[in-house]
């Protein structure tokens, strides 16, 4: 397909893979314009298993990819002659899973799966390589289909490698999305026996065992092998796509389930039962667990053959949406699918579950009214955490739109920052002092500062997450904490210390090379390139991690303020709106660019109601705006009353203000700003060279 290059990206300094077209291909313009199709679109994936695009570019007629740089070694070479232990084998497979999932739902199919495809980190991640980009890059010709080996990838209508294949695929029929899954379970099966299911002396007899073979389970090769594994592997290889497992998502679900299974055998002598009840009675976490949440079926008890399709697919997308999250731990429908017929004490099933929170929901119909009810249920006691209804009009051809509208409300009301799960999580782990936490319950405990940014809130999650990313070196999302709290020392001005902002870019530079699909990463390094004024790039980074999950409604508040004041006003304040509609408990600085632009435009009397409405009684700069909305006012009083807030707060605010001022906004209104703040009885102190303010009265 080309050739792949380590290159320095020097704008965000760090090292990346660039994939060239060679230039035969580049010289076809429908060759070109398929791949750079393909490019976005697998770009659009954003999925922690999935190598990263970053770019599609052109330089000097060249076309080439950005992406991530994978360093490590292809599946191919590292499963041995009689197939990875058990435990090795769950874990890449639900990976695997996991990657063809997030593709299938963008309506991406691979169609080249194979181990020398997927490249396995010097830490053990799992990547899937050349996602997609084989399938279109040629003129879709049968003259082109010509096989040759067993293991080089082909191009044309019959494409990718004939080892792997589907029968649909080796004989040149329409595809879909089930031919990665039997192409997984080839995978799977040379995973699991350290040999390929189909085997043949030509090209010819290849197929013909593609097409007619029936392979023996793994679990005749490999006594030890569970017997689940070989079941699933057995309904991958299934020769009509209708006969095999019909979704990557299933598959996923599947390896999750057996993965906790596996992890409970292996544990201590005591059942799991006894180990679950135990856990969720004491509150205690692992580190390589965190609280578990279970979503059970929402349940219909009626005939509506489209409210039962919209129960299900609410309890796959909130569990999906969930997922999302990196500090959460759920629970594989397949798990929970059980509880779909039977109703139990939510107890019991947080015990059988191991899950501290259970998520229940049920539909109800009135003409064409819904109703949808929701509550979240803290598993040991049983007490109600969150309870919600939400009635819509109901109507069968708008089904996926109003699944589209509510699983976001109820994911982000549960999931964001400031959120039900992470209020309850934080309580969890406050008692426990910076050295005694797990770097997960480190980051769990940075949320308290989240719900109230105080400059005392502030040092203790500092504290905490600078263990956390000694303990944890290689944990993405300690690096991207510990960016946010620097990046807080320059905006709030909360604890300040030298060089904050370099520390912030190199911590947030530092998850995202971890983690390149960690949309925290990506909102920590967006918030840092604002504050150095690299404001493209930093929209571009905030664009990133709002794809990368749409359900965050905290990070797209915060983003849609640094896309504002980055000079994309509107598009920042819809984003702003948007995250406040999404969790109705929202915190009340989600209005602060809308007071930030009631300014701007001369709308002087909106500032000190949005002002009181963003909640953040400490925030100096809160203070001064409102001091200088009064001033343009005339309002010589209530402005004297917030310069005396102000002052209290930072008693060098004559001496910082325009500096602050300047690391936030541009220089238009940092002028209007200071206009008013002189209204309100403040002069330039020419004598500093311009940088400060004095106050013409005494404080």
């Amino acid at each position: 397909m080309g050739e792949v290059y380590r290159a320095a990206d020097t704008k965000l300094g760090r090292d990346v893979a660039l994939k060239v077209l060679p230039a035969q291909m580049a010289g076809d313009p429908e060759r070109l314009a398929r791949f750079q199709r393909e490019a976005r679109a697998v770009a659009a994936l954003n999925h922690p298993h999935i190598v990263t695009i970053f770019s599609v570019e052109e330089a000097e007629g060249v076309q080439f990819l950005t992406m991530e740089l994978v360093e490590g070694k292809s599946l191919d070479h590292l499963i041995p002659d009689g197939g990875l232990a058990v435990e090795r084998i769950v874990e890449v497979a639900g990976a695997l899973a996991e990657a063809l999932a997030a593709a299938h739902e963008k309506n991406i199919v691979h169609r080249d799966l194979k181990p020398a495809n997927v490249m396995v980190t010097h830490d053990g991640r799992v990547k899937v390589l050349d996602f997609g980009l084989a399938k279109d890059v040629r003129p879709e010709n049968s003259r082109d289909a010509t096989m040759t080996s067993a293991g080089v990838t082909q191009a044309g209508m019959v494409m990718g490698t004939p080892a792997y294949m589907s029968p649909e695929q080796i004989s040149g029929r329409a595809l879909d999305h089930r031919t990665d899954i039997f192409s997984l379970g080839v995978v799977l099966y040379e995973m699991a026996t350290g040999k390929q299911p189909f085997h043949g002396q030509s090209s010819a007899e290849l197929i013909s065992a593609i097409l007619r073979d029936t392979v023996p389970l793994v679990t005749e090769v490999r006594a030890d092998l569970p017997a689940d594994l070989a079941r699933i592997i057995r309904r991958c290889l299934e020769k009509d796509p209708r006969h095999r497992m019909q979704t990557a998502r299933d598959i996923a679900n599947e390896f999750r389930d057996l993965a906790r299974q596996l992890n409970q055998q292996s544990s201590s002598a005591t059942s799991s039962r006894s180990r679950a009840v135990a856990a969720a009675d004491s509150g205690a976490t692992r580190a390589d667990e965190g609280f578990w949440v279970a979503v059970l079926p929402f349940k219909y008890s009626g005939g509506n053959a489209d409210l039962i399709a919209l129960a299900e697919g609410l309890t796959e997308d909130i569990v999906t949406g969930l997922a999302r999250f990196s500090y959460l731990r759920v629970i594989a429908r397949g798990s929970t699918a059980k509880y779909a017929s039977e109703s139990r004490d939510v107890r019991v099933i947080g015990q059988e579950l191991g899950a501290r929170y259970v998520l229940e929901g049920s539909l109800r119909q009135a003409g064409t009214k819904l109703r949808l009810s929701v509550q979240l249920v803290e598993a040991v006691s049983g007490a109600h955490l969150w309870a919600e209804n939400y009635e819509r009009i109901f109507l069968p051809e708008s089904l996926f739109e109003l699944q589209d509208d509510l699983v976001p409300r109820i994911v982000s009301t549960l999931a964001d920052r400031f959120g039900v799960l992470p209020r309850s999580m934080t309580k969890l782990v406050r008692s426990k002092t910076p050295e005694q936490l797990t770097p997960y319950e480190a980051v769990l405990r940075s949320f308290a500062y989240a719900e109230r940014a105080t400059p005392d809130e502030h040092a203790v999650a500092k504290q905490c997450m600078e263990l956390a990313v000694q303990r944890a070196p290689d944990d993405a999302e300690c690096w991207a904490t510990r960016s946010m709290l620097c990046r807080d020392e320059i905006m709030l001005g909360f604890n300040p210390r030298p060089n904050s902002l370099d520390r912030a870019f190199s911590a947030a530079r530092r998850a995202v090379e971890l983690e390149p699909s960690n949309h925290r990463a990506h909102f920590a390094l967006a918030g840092t390139l604002f504050f150095r004024r690299e404001l493209e790039s930093c929209r571009n980074e905030a664009d990133r991690a709002i794809a990368l999950n749409p359900m965050d409604g905290s990070s797209i508040a915060h983003l849609g303020q640094v896309i504002a004041l980055s000079g994309e006003w509107e598009r920042g304040l819809a984003l702003a709106e948007r995250a406040a509609e999404l969790n109705p408990q929202h915190p009340g600085w989600y209005w602060l660019a809308s007071m930030f632009n009631a300014y701007r435009i001369g709308e002087y009397r909106k500032v000190p109601a949005l002002a009181q409405k963003s909640n953040l009684p400490e925030y100096w700069l809160g203070w001064a705006v409102v001091a200088a909305a009064y001033g343009q006012l005339g309002e010589t009083e209530a402005a004297a009353k917030a310069v005396e807030a102000m002052f209290a707060l930072r008693p060098d605010s004559a001496r910082i203000a325009r500096a602050e001022m300047d690391n936030m906004f541009d220089s238009s209104l940092t002028a209007v700003l200071l206009d008013g703040l002189q209204k309100a009885g403040f002069e330039i102190d020419a004598a500093q060279g311009g940088p400060a303010l004095t106050a013409s009265t005494a404080n």
